[in-house]
């Protein structure tokens, strides 16, 4: 299982590590104006991957700066460009950690958006309102006292890309998705920096609350995901039982040789349902009609069809074992 501390940024470390660690064979080139003849955007160790309808590789988006790991992309409301989490060699001034890039489909405008303000301070998950002005995103900082690491600060953070406005609207939060409406946050409510439920705010980060109205737990879930059209959400998780967790288990820890689901709900959080079995932990990319779900693990791409259940496998190979997905047509 990945386990992913995506919460921040653990993915986005594990995937540096992994290009630091590893001799992998060497991505496909950038090709200027690839992003625009891509159905999906792969963010990976290998790069910013425009793959095809069938999940063949058409080239990266931009080169990237060497050793450098993209990870949880999102697209801009007009369709045009994305903003990314980006970790990169430790910087002399601020340390190690991750930023949010932007960069068009077509290559161009690559350029810096948020970048981490010190050491081990991470920064992931964006995402846009439905006009394309504010950002918000995840933040994650480590708590260093006495010089030991105690721990991380987790909160969810709201930018104004017009006056550059920046303020913190939740914490203990990561993973945030918006509400088509934009009235509504779904996140992954933290306690000790492991995820332990689905929560939902207003879009100002006031009146937090658990998401689900049932008694439905998870030992750990990621990746929440709302529906382009309708009110559903999409999540990753493992462990789901109808009462509390097992005495003695503790979120996030409890999920290793636990296969993972991928479940839908209501966004008032009245009910859940399993939609398919995935494995691993996956992050799940609706397409733009909300008819089906694509996700990559265990070294393939997989599109599952909501209606019927049934799950294609349209790729494998090296780049398909974890990475997160956009569907962009």
């Amino acid at each position: 299982m990945r386990g992913r501390f995506t919460y921040a940024a653990a993915i986005v470390f594990a995937g540096t590590a992994l290009v630091l660690c590893t001799t992998a064979p060497p991505p496909p080139p950038a090709t200027q104006g690839v992003g625009l003849r891509a159905t999906f955007v792969l963010a990976n160790p290998a790069g910013l991957l425009a793959l095809d309808d069938a999940g063949r590789a058409l080239g990266r988006i931009v080169d990237l700066p060497a050793q450098s790991a993209p990870a949880t992309p999102t697209l801009h409301p007009t369709g045009k460009a994305v903003v990314f989490a980006l970790t990169q060699q430790p910087d002399r001034k601020t340390g190690f950690g991750s930023d949010l890039y932007s960069v068009n489909l077509d290559g161009t405008g690559f350029r810096p958006v948020v970048q981490h303000e010190g050491d081990n301070v991470f920064y992931a998950s964006p995402r846009f309102d439905s006009t394309g002005n504010v950002l918000y995103f995840h933040r994650r900082a480590a708590i260093i006292q006495a010089g030991s690491f105690v721990g991380n600060e987790d909160s969810i953070e709201r930018l104004d890309l017009r006056t550059s406005e920046r303020k913190r609207i939740l914490m203990n939060g990561a993973d945030p998705a918006l509400s088509p409406d934009g009235k509504l946050i779904v996140y992954v409510h933290l306690t000790q920096g492991q995820p332990d439920g689905l929560w939902t705010a207003s879009i100002d980060g006031s009146n937090a609350r658990p998401f689900f109205k049932t008694k439905d737990t998870w030992w750990y879930l990621q990746a929440p995901r709302f529906s382009p059209s309708g009110c559903e959400i999409i999540f990753s998780a493992a462990g789901h039982t109808v009462s509390s967790l097992p005495s003695g288990a503790k979120a996030g820890f409890a999920h290793l040789n636990i296969p993972s689901e991928l479940y839908v709900a209501p966004c008032d959080g009245t009910s859940v349902r399993t939609i398919g079995q995935t494995g691993d932990d996956v992050v799940p990319a609706w397409s733009p009609d909300a008819t089906r779900v694509a996700y990559v693990g265990t070294g393939a791409f997989f599109i599952l069809t909501l209606a019927t259940g049934n799950v294609r496998t349209i790729a494998q190979g090296q780049d398909f074992f974890f990475g997160d997905l956009v569907w962009l047509k």
